[in-house]
């Protein structure tokens, strides 16, 4: 059985690793493999019924909102995951009530990267017709207030003011800020509004992001932060709320 589970976990693992390691970090593809093959084992163990024991067929990853749309991109990498587990475990002759599912998840308490996983039986009333990842509907931002008149002032020139309670920046032509920089990732950073001031997340973008020339990956913005993202500034400002001005809150980037 070990055999297998290794097996398994090699298997999805190289399915991974050219998207998740590049969406997340690296290693990640190694991580989520092999705690994925460890939580199905554990599921299948804790049934006692001494007649079939059904896999589990329902899989829920939950991400950070920040990573919403960066992981729908990967959605024909996480069917094929999906394909590939439903028939290791059959072909070591196990049993599914109902085809493997993925679903996926927001949870705004984790930090951007940060993953969990958790899998469940479909009730036998339950009916699905294919293997599918599944997608949930977009949370609405916890404590959206977006900040009064902020604006990004871009490569000393032009003023863009900021009114969205996300925002996406990046190359890709659907962002709500468009940079072009080939230096700059297609989904480079996210801004989230929360209680009158913008949260930045570095979309584990190829060259990073920088603020007051520090590397980030997280900060809370405030009036006069330089934001670099390739060879583009972006010079940060709007009204400070009333209850007073709170300091720029840096984590770097994790080695």
């Amino acid at each position: 059985m070990q055999d297998f589970l290794a097996l398994i976990e090699g298997k999805i693992q190289a399915l991974l690793e050219g998207t998740l390691d590049r969406l997340l970090y690296p290693g990640a593809a190694t991580s989520l493999s092999s705690r994925l093959v460890q939580i199905i084992d554990e599921k299948l163990q804790s049934q006692t019924d001494s007649g079939n024991k059904y896999v589990p067929d329902l899989i829920t990853l939950s991400i950070s909102p920040e990573k919403w749309d960066a992981w729908q991109e990967i959605t024909p990498t996480l069917n094929q995951v999906a394909s590939e587990v439903e028939a290791g475990w059959l072909e070591q002759g196990y049993q599914f009530r109902v085809p493997l599912r993925i679903q996926l998840a927001q949870n705004p308490r984790l930090t951007v990267d940060a993953i969990e996983i958790s899998t469940s039986l479909t009730h036998p009333s339950v009916e699905t017709s294919k293997t599918a990842l599944q997608t949930t509907v977009p949370e609405t931002p916890v404590e959206a207030v977006t900040p009064e008149n902020a604006y990004f002032i871009i490569n000393g020139k032009e003023q863009l003011y900021l009114t969205k309670a996300i925002i996406k920046i990046g190359r890709r032509s659907t962002s709500d800020i468009q940079i072009d920089d080939p230096l700059v990732s297609r989904d480079h950073l996210l801004l989230r509004a929360k209680q009158g001031y913008y949260l930045l997340f570095d979309l584990s973008s190829t060259g990073g992001t920088f603020i007051n020339n520090q590397p980030v990956k997280t900060a809370t913005l405030k009036p006069g932060d330089v934001v670099r993202i390739g060879k583009t500034l972006l010079i940060y400002n709007q009204n400070v709320p009333a209850r007073g001005s709170n300091p720029t809150t840096v984590m770097a980037k994790e080695n």
